[in-house]
């Protein structure tokens, strides 16, 4: 009889942000949002947190990566995020699946010779609609999701230029980068799949004043809020890639 060596392998959030006080206190977190629709996961899920300098894991020990949302900039260029830039390269090269949001989106593209920067047509915020590109109707990170669904976002900064052979899988009127395949196993999306409609309210309400001042109506943004469930399949179809990851 043989014995074999296999290691749990885990599915990892890179936290590299923390959401506002009163929300954390209401509802978590970035990476608590992110895992409970991870339920297939849920004993093999670790969060390193970023921001506390946690050490980023050796590549053998994962089966994915899942980089939040943040309230920085990108363009902040800070420590903590040229650090993870070459992290990113390193998770590319191993094809080891990796998934972005919102800010972590934004980095991938930048780490992987794309830039971000602020979006010339402004802030986006609330409930948006999303185009996916029938062309590439067909990639896993896609899987059951209509050819239109809604979503959450709040950016001010986007993915201004690409990857060289990064395709665009989704977007909208105001952003053309909303959902990108930019390497074989590495995906982003603008928009927050993890986000419900009580997470997105507090946004809207934790920023109105500046909203008011870029002439936003606040309770147009409100009234307009509904449920964007369908958008988090995004998260559910990423665990099943870093599943049948293993099985290779």
């Amino acid at each position: 009889m043989f014995l074999y060596n296999n290691p749990m392998k885990y599915l990892y959030i890179l936290k590299v942000g923390e959401t506002f006080p009163q929300t954390k206190q209401k509802y978590n977190d970035f990476d608590t949002w992110i895992s409970r629709f991870l339920k297939k996961s849920k004993n093999r899920i670790k969060t390193i947190n970023i921001l506390e300098n946690e050490k980023l894991p050796n590549l053998k020990s994962a089966r994915g990566f899942i980089i939040t949302g943040s309230h920085s900039m990108v363009t902040q260029e800070l420590p903590w995020s040229i650090k993870l830039e070459k992290y990113i390269k390193s998770i590319s090269k191993r094809e080891i699946p990796l998934l972005g949001i919102c800010y972590g989106h934004q980095l991938i593209a930048k780490a992987l010779g794309g830039k971000s920067d602020f979006n010339k047509n402004g802030k986006e915020i609330g409930v948006v609609k999303i185009n996916t590109l029938q062309k590439n109707y067909n990639d896993p990170i896609l899987k059951a999701l209509p050819k239109k669904f809604y979503a959450y976002e709040t950016h001010y900064q986007t993915v201004v230029k690409l990857p060289y052979n990064a395709k665009v899988l989704g977007k909208n009127k105001k952003e053309n980068h909303q959902i990108v395949r930019f390497h074989t196993n590495v995906w982003g999306v603008q928009f927050h799949p993890e986000f419900d409609k009580n997470i997105m309210k507090e946004y809207i309400l934790n920023q109105k004043d500046d909203l008011k001042k870029l002439g936003f109506n606040i309770n147009k943004l409100l009234n307009d809020l509904r449920s964007c469930d369908v958008s988090s399949r995004i998260l559910k179809n990423f665990e099943k890639i870093t599943q049948n990851s293993l099985k290779q």
